[in-house]
């Protein structure tokens, strides 16, 4: 037995969100995919973490899915998708009420092969890669870094924060982080090139264990979302372009819910293998 008909992970709403943002070059033959599997493919790997040799045969050759993703995470493409996305939920969810915080957070998580920028983080005995993060109140990213485990977090915010640059920022006082970020050359950094202040939220003197942060929680939770992908339970890309680019897979898959939910849980068919 084998799934059959595997069920989209688009509904015709959301697919019309983000439809589109697909380029459509001039020229050459008439093309004969379907887009919409092809976005439909690449989620999979997303949700399910499955190899790219191992794509359902009801999807486009995996060749192919791999062009068109390669695709898009070098021309900017899902960058476009994220972007507006974001402006869409960020309008529904808090109609002309704009950005005036931000919180910034790294994640280190293990890696399943060889490939480019890999370290160990031994605070969090991890061999891997890092996932630095900053969001809005909202949760939403605003940009994204990743690096090997082994870089500290203060000396990589630099060039995080250097990715803010066109960003929904002009209205952001106060950048929200946690006591790993409390560096005095990332203060010089901050207050020569930023219009915002980094404030540093600290644990109560007496507190044992694990304590909630007041504001820090909502980038923690953005890394709770990214956790719901099983492609990213582990860095299993060669590149870390292939991982950020799956991290805004992820968020535009959830934005894609948060805009448009879905009805009803998918129906998968089966038929023998026979």
């Amino acid at each position: 037995m084998r799934p059959h008909n595997y069920p989209s992970d688009l509904t015709d709403p959301q697919w019309a969100l983000i439809e589109p943002f697909l380029p459509v070059y001039p020229g050459g033959r008439p093309r004969t995919t379907n887009l919409r599997n092809v976005v439909d493919a690449i989620l999979y790997i997303l949700r399910t973490g499955c190899q790219w040799r191992y794509l359902p045969k009801d999807f486009p050759p995996k060749s192919t899915v791999w062009r068109y993703f390669d695709e898009w995470r070098l021309n900017g493409t899902l960058e476009d998708i994220h972007d507006h996305l974001r402006r869409k939920v960020r309008t529904a969810e808090k109609p002309y009420s704009p950005r005036t915080t931000a919180s910034v957070d790294s994640q280190s998580v293990d890696t399943t092969s060889g490939g480019e920028q890999r370290g160990r983080d031994n605070a969090k005995n991890v061999d891997g890669r890092k996932r630095h993060i900053v969001v809005d109140s909202l949760g939403l990213l605003l940009a994204l870094l990743v690096t090997g485990a082994d870089v500290d977090d203060a000396a990589a915010a630099a060039e995080l924060f250097t990715r803010l640059d066109g960003q929904p920022m002009s209205k952001v006082g106060r950048m929200f982080a946690d006591n790993k970020y409390h560096n005095n050359a990332l203060y010089a950094w901050v207050a020569e090139n930023a219009d915002w202040e980094l404030e540093i939220v600290r644990r109560p003197k007496e507190a044992e264990g694990w304590v909630l942060l007041p504001i820090r929680w909502t980038v923690e939770r953005t890394f709770a979302w990214l956790g719901k992908c099983r492609r990213l339970s582990k860095d299993r890309e060669k590149s870390v372009r292939s991982s950020e680019a799956f991290i805004r897979l992820a968020m535009i898959h959830m934005m894609l819910n948060r805009l448009e939910p879905k009805q009803a849980d998918p129906v998968f068919k089966y038929r023998s293998a026979a």
